[in-house]
């Protein structure tokens, strides 16, 4: 039977809350248990966002997910949260349920798990030692935006616009793990030009100076966004706006100028094919072994990285959902009242197992002879005292009849 996509909020076990900070439209997150071996994030609506929330737009989200192929949907599924279900109150939608972050998008915060935001990539060496963050080199940093890149040419792809997109709605991997990004938030995505909650943009990642901000977000908002996040990134300075020296420095001249059409809003450089290809030219500053790249004033060729190197200060740590029971005990009821009766006691029958019924032939019956009654004992004295004077009478006879012998010799 299909896993139904809409699901009732009564029928969900709560497991723990979420202890994470939260989005714009969301009044808070917590650990639920689905199905067995299965525990998800339920992410509950403000009021607000559930009134504007369209029931439609996010089933329709989650369909288009199954309706993928499997390749497909295991890359999807590894670079973003995306709607599992929808959470439903009768007819309205009350949030909806995700899959949590794998494990490298983890770090310990305060003695427990918390997801790593690429803010962290903007930190410089002595800012994230001070913070306690891990420092990020540029080929680390550069290799993490090439696969956030690969993702965005992959949602565009299938007419997927990110929306709001920034660097606390974008999660990274540890600089001890494999240079990746993972996207959260996905339910305020526009699918096919139909946005199922209402926009919702942070103020931060919406230019004054550009003119035609178009109303739905749409790939070149995207592209302006990705271009600003990597220029803080890169540059490592949250503030920067434009493609400086210590930005260009790193790339070809080529990409320089990809970035720099994205700010002034220009798409000729924004199809999803021309992204990919930029996206595998980022990735490779880090290699399959680990050595990190980069480029000597914007030179095509990659040479071994003498900057900066990438410390960590930060604890690793895993995804909450290993130390959350998948099978959650049933809810014990109150205890009722009951009268005591005494009553007799009733034999205990256990449950009869089911056998396999198997003719066997009848045994003949056999009759025992009645027990004869025990005699009385006043009768067996009697009979007793009879026999013994038979004896002493006997034996008279016989001491009689030898006397009259031994007579009759002489």
């Amino acid at each position: 039977m299909t896993d139904p996509i809409q699901v009732q909020r009564t029928s969900l076990r709560t497991l723990s809350d979420g202890n994470f900070a939260l989005g714009g439209q969301s009044s808070g997150l917590s650990w639920v248990h689905r199905s067995p071996g299965e525990v998800l994030l339920y992410k509950r609506y403000l009021p607000d966002t559930a009134q504007g929330a369209s029931a439609e737009g996010l089933t329709a989200m989650a369909e288009w997910r199954r309706s993928l192929g499997f390749a497909d949907r295991a890359f999807l599924d590894a670079r973003t949260s995306w709607v599992r279900h929808v959470v439903m109150q009768g007819r309205e939608v009350t949030g909806v349920l995700v899959p949590p972050a794998p494990d490298p998008f983890w770090r310990m915060h305060k003695d427990a798990p918390f997801p790593r935001d690429m803010a962290g990539l903007t930190l410089t060496a002595h800012d994230a030692k001070e913070r306690g963050r891990d420092y990020s080199s540029i080929p680390q940093t550069i290799a993490r935006l090439g696969h956030l890149l690969r993702t965005l040419s992959f949602l565009h792809i299938n007419n997927v616009v990110v929306g709001d997109l920034r660097l606390q709605n974008t999660l990274a991997s540890g600089i001890s793990q494999t240079p990746a990004t993972y996207l959260i938030d996905c339910d305020a995505m526009v699918l096919n030009g139909v946005s199922a909650l209402r926009a919702a943009e942070a103020q931060t990642m919406r230019p004054d100076d550009v003119e035609g901000w178009p109303q739905l977000l749409d790939e070149r908002t995207d592209c302006w966004k990705f271009a600003s996040m990597s220029i803080a990134c890169i540059g490592k300075d949250a503030a920067l706006a434009a493609v400086v020296n210590d930005v260009r420095r790193h790339l070809t001249p080529d990409h320089s100028e990809v970035l720099e059409d994205f700010l002034l809003f220009e798409n000729q450089h924004a199809s999803a094919r021309s992204l990919q290809a930029m996206a595998d030219v980022w990735r490779g500053y880090v290699t399959g072994s680990g050595q990190e790249k980069t480029r000597v004033n914007s030179g095509l060729v990659l040479t071994p990285w003498l900057g900066a190197p990438s410390c960590a200060y930060e604890q690793e740590a895993t995804s909450p959902v290993h130390s959350l029971q998948p099978h959650p005990p049933a809810p014990v009821s109150a205890t009722p009242v009951w009268t005591r009766v005494t009553a007799p006691r009733q034999p205990t029958v256990s449950a009869t197992p089911v056998w396999t019924r198997v003719p066997v032939p009848s045994r003949p019956t056999v009759t025992r002879p009645p027990t004869p009654p025990a005699p009385d004992p006043d009768e067996r004295l009697r009979r007793a005292s009879f026999w013994f004077v038979i004896l002493v009478v006997a034996i008279g006879v016989l001491v009689g009849a030898a006397l009259v012998a031994y007579e009759l010799r002489r």
